[in-house]
């Protein structure tokens, strides 16, 4: 474990902050880090630059993250975990926080890239000034199309077929309906999925983020390619955006 300060922080919203580290983490897009935070537990976060991670609200630890100011010490292991593959002709497919690591994956690529974002509302939309060819759905309707982001690939009858690779994370009802998706266009093989699980020690040991296909996430993931993860979509109890 090493120490790092963070030197600002971005508040986008009252839920998600943007950590601006002192320096950067030597990595690639779609790793993540074990984040430990005095006072509370450690978690795994996803870098969004080789110096930030972008944190949501949800349980104790990311509360607290997301209130920091600037200065405070964080203790990292890693950076740990499978990346993305690069490509030429790219389609990013992002929904909620889930954008976070496909930032980085974003100015990373070397590429042409076009970017579908959905999120619940204009208020969680983050980075969306970064990026040059972005179509956006917010379930509310306050910003771009009313409706997720998949209903929004439907409505613009995306061409799967023109794009070399194509890089997908989100929350798992989303995902969900992404893998039916691109099955149904015959696309998985050259999909990754960004998969977040539960995680002790982030390094295959405990086995807490198995998958239901056998891998680990910590290890053989958190990018994993989109037919590998067939035994994972067919069984999960989670429902697709259509079913809900």
């Amino acid at each position: 474990m090493f120490c790092l300060r963070v030197r600002r922080v971005v508040r986008h919203s009252e839920k998600v902050s943007t950590l601006i580290l002192e320096r950067e983490v030597p990595s690639k897009p779609g790793q993540f880090l074990m984040v430990n935070v005095i006072g509370y537990e450690e978690i795994p976060l996803s870098l969004s630059s080789p110096n930030s991670i972008t944190v949501k609200a949800v349980g104790e630890t990311t509360k607290a993250l997301v209130k920091f100011k600037g200065g405070e010490i964080l203790g990292i292991r890693g950076p740990f975990g499978k990346s993305f593959t690069p490509s030429n002709r790219a389609l990013i497919i992002a929904g909620g926080i889930g954008i976070a690591p496909l930032r980085y994956l974003y100015h990373w690529l070397n590429a042409e890239v076009t970017v579908f974002y959905g999120a619940r509302s204009r208020d969680e939309l983050v980075f969306l000034e970064e990026f040059e060819d972005v179509h956006v759905s917010t379930d509310d309707g306050s910003y771009g199309f009313k409706g997720n982001v998949v209903q929004l690939l439907k409505r613009s009858n995306v061409n799967f077929d023109c794009f070399d690779r194509i890089y997908c994370c989100g929350p798992p009802v989303m995902l969900k309906s992404l893998y039916e998706l691109l099955k149904k266009n015959d696309a998985l093989k050259k999909s990754e999925f960004s998969i977040e699980r539960f995680m002790r020690c982030g390094i295959g040991l405990c086995g807490s983020c198995v998958l239901e296909n056998g891998l680990r996430v910590c290890r053989e993931g958190p990018v994993f390619r989109g037919d590998e993860l067939t035994p994972v979509f067919e069984r999960s109890l989670y429902k697709s955006h259509e079913d809900r």
